[in-house]
């Protein structure tokens, strides 16, 4: 979660390498295929993903799968770390080495062994406009970690497609901030340490607040998953919602909406396109040729019997992150009555509320 000036959590410091004045291009570029053929098995797994991605996105988000990505990659693995897609700010700071682009188009950097990181866990999209030794100046970058050693950190992660759909996420983040008009909004964005203190906290410490939100969230499943009327509980949504944000305006002297819109849109909206994702998974038969034989056991069939209806995980409040499920019903909203937001959506508005207001008023 990130915009200008948005501190995430999982931002960490780079030592910044320069170039060693007497290394040479050949031993560099040498070094680097070398390593490359020792994590054929990472860049397989990472061509698996993207052709998940880009099949649902071709059906559902068609400008998502216009590239594999949408933003610099760095791709934390066991034996090393490689930076896909690279811009010249990472390649002007960084000590590295020349790789043959991946899938033939896309760029393809190994970083220096000082950013080899296998013990700390790095999933995130991260952006800085202040900070210029850091990778994500002024651009935002998506840090991830192999399946391998993202199951190092989180062992309920046994199958290679439920990896690749939390990468998904962050992917479909990189593609919400590369469209010009949502950058030049999130980037003026001001959310004092970040979206997990300052929304969460009420989330946390309030209990009214807590329940209000949950009360809201009911409304919003409601609608899509038992065909409750679309216009009463829309109403009711935005009646509890506008008398939660009022009492903080009043009680705390901040008003949260705009922030809590953006997070309803970006999070709400990359959880949507898991649930693409899982539905896709559950009907179609992937390509498994992309992984080696040894690999298929990974695949284990997780969402052959998947109904977006019950899935908890997406649609109920869990945590302090309460934005998620709001903006994932919300979607699934509508997904169901007004498909054609996607025409407008972060190019014409940066938030739900013109087309919940459009529904609000116009349904029978």
């Amino acid at each position: 979660m990130t915009g200008s000036k948005i501190k995430n959590a999982l931002y960490r410091s780079i030592l910044m390498v320069f170039f060693l004045p007497g290394l040479t291009c050949s031993a560099q570029e040498n070094s680097g295929i070398d390593s490359l053929s020792s994590n054929h098995r990472d860049f397989s797994h990472l061509e698996y993903l993207l052709s998940i991605k880009n099949e649902v996105g071709k059906k559902h988000w068609p400008e998502f799968a216009d590239k594999n990505f949408h933003q610099p990659i760095v791709y934390y693995t066991r034996s090393g770390t490689f930076v896909l897609n690279p811009n010249e700010h990472i390649r002007s700071i960084t000590q590295h080495s020349e790789l043959p682009p991946f899938q033939e188009e896309v760029a393809r950097i190994r970083l220096s062994a000082s950013y080899t990181d296998t013990t700390s866990f790095q999933f995130a999209s991260s952006y800085s406009d202040e900070d210029r030794t850091q990778l994500h100046y002024r651009e935002n970058v998506l840090l991830f970690q192999s399946f391998d050693l993202t199951q190092k950190f989180i062992p309920d992660i046994t199958d290679i497609q439920d990896w690749s759909i939390m990468v998904i996420h962050e992917l479909f983040h990189g593609y919400q901030r590369a469209i010009p008009e949502h950058k030049a909004y999130y980037v003026n964005l001001e959310i004092p340490g970040g979206p997990d203190e300052f929304l969460g906290a009420y989330h946390r410490d309030l209990e009214w607040f807590k329940e209000s939100v949950r009360l809201e969230n009911e409304l919003l499943k409601g609608i899509w998953r038992e065909n409750r009327n679309l216009k009463e509980g829309l109403k009711k949504y935005d009646s509890i919602r506008a008398a939660r944000i009022d009492r903080i305006k009043k009680e705390y002297g901040i008003d949260i909406r705009k922030i809590e819109d953006y997070e309803i849109l970006t999070e709400g909206h990359a959880r949507y396109f898991e649930s693409l994702c899982k539905r896709y998974l559950s009907e179609q038969q992937t390509d498994t040729s992309i992984l080696a034989d040894t690999d298929n056991g990974l695949i284990t069939g997780m969402f052959q019997d998947y109904e977006v209806a019950e899935d908890k995980n997406l649609y109920n409040i869990y945590n302090d992150r309460y934005y998620y499920p709001l903006g994932y019903n919300i979607a699934m909203i509508l997904e169901k009555h007004l498909p054609e937001y996607a025409e407008t959506i972060y190019r014409e508005t940066q938030s739900f509320d013109s087309y919940l207001d459009s529904l609000r008023h116009d349904a029978p």
